[in-house]
């Protein structure tokens, strides 16, 4: 079923929830939130190739959308960035003291949102090609 619409547009609430977040200076959960919509968004672009994926590895997800789309080989070194984003954000056990909001620096949410930024504007092109070669 196609969903790539659906899973795009969640991803950029995820994303916009980042942006909110990032004026409250809550790091951690702005970093978390751009995993979320990474995943997402790669998740878009797999089901708008006619793939579904389960999972939350967004290295393994770009490894899959790659086979497909090679422009997204950019992106290898902030998947595994943004990857380490996805329990240790949330979790003050992940860490051996200290909230896990603790944890985090407001360098390494700016990163976070450029990384989210610069993959769903590549993936907003490309689920709305479907819709450019149809005329819708």
């Amino acid at each position: 079923m196609e969903r790539a619409n659906d899973l795009l547009i969640d991803a950029e609430d995820f994303f916009g929830a980042a942006n909110d977040l990032f004026v409250t200076s809550r790091w951690s959960k702005v970093c978390f939130n751009c995993q979320q919509a990474v995943e997402l968004a790669l998740k878009a672009t797999l089901n708008y190739l006619g793939l579904e994926r389960r999972g939350h590895g967004l290295s393994t997800l770009l490894d899959e959308v790659y086979n497909y789309r090679e422009e997204f080989e950019q992106f290898k070194d902030a998947m595994k960035i943004l990857d380490q984003y996805y329990i240790p954000t949330r979790y003050a056990n992940a860490f051996y003291s200290g909230p896990a909001m603790k944890h985090y620096t407001k360098g390494q949410a700016e990163e976070a949102i450029k990384y989210a930024e610069d993959i769903l504007k590549l993936v907003r092109q490309i689920v709305t090609e479907k819709e450019t070669e149809t005329g819708s």
